[in-house]
């Protein structure tokens, strides 16, 4: 992904996260296009345009997955932000763990999602 340091890596995470989480949002709240189908495109389409970094591809998923979420859930622009950053930080902790086994990408995104929740009460 990048060859820098590790603000470098969890900002590729993040930034990846949030477009997969803003545009399968977007493709529901502005094309009412069902949620799974919206993650699933975004899924695609990041595939294809990513086509040589598997790395991005994943946290673009993710991202959708997390996107998934009901939008009445989250309050402002700052909480989709949080959540990506949360999710990018998850994800780069665990890019060398899991391998193999399936629901990773989903677990990132739920785990961060719920830690906003848990802040969300908190606070």
């Amino acid at each position: 992904m990048f060859k820098s340091n590790l603000s470098h890596y969890i900002l590729g995470y993040s930034l990846s996260f949030l477009l997969g989480c803003v545009l399968c949002n977007f493709l529901f709240i502005y094309f009412n296009i069902p949620m799974v189908l919206g993650s699933s495109l975004v899924g695609i389409v990041g595939t294809f345009i990513f086509y040589k970094n598997k790395e991005i591809q994943a946290a673009i998923y993710c991202g959708s997955f997390a996107g998934m979420t009901d939008p009445v859930l989250f309050y402002s622009w700052i909480e989709l932000i949080i959540i990506s950053i949360i999710g990018g930080m998850i994800l780069f902790f665990l890019r060398r763990s899991l391998i193999g086994l399936g629901g990773k990408l989903g677990a990132v995104a739920f785990s961060s999602l719920l830690t906003l929740m848990l802040f969300r009460e908190i606070f």
